[in-house]
């Protein structure tokens, strides 16, 4: 992926089959859709750690990662890519 950003965003999604489905999220006042989450994998922080996802959002035509922080309780959009 080319663009790093680190910065923080709101997401909407809900838990399926006690996995997190991610429905979109809401970065610089835009609204990204979710089409799918191609991947996702945890990272230690601290006594807990950091889980990743890498999402694809066809409508915008972009490829993404996103991370939720189990310390903070906090969403940030790692980088992102144009399909």
């Amino acid at each position: 992926m080319a663009l790093q950003v680190f910065e923080q965003v709101e997401v909407i999604g809900y838990f399926h089959n006690l996995k997190f489905e991610i429905k979109r999220f809401k970065w610089r006042n835009a609204v990204y859709n979710v089409s799918k989450v191609n991947s996702n994998w945890k990272t230690p922080k601290g006594s807990s750690y950091i889980q990743h996802y890498t999402v694809i959002c066809e409508k915008q035509s972009i490829i993404c990662e996103l991370s939720f922080n189990l310390n903070d309780f906090k969403w940030e959009l790692i980088q992102y890519d144009d399909i």
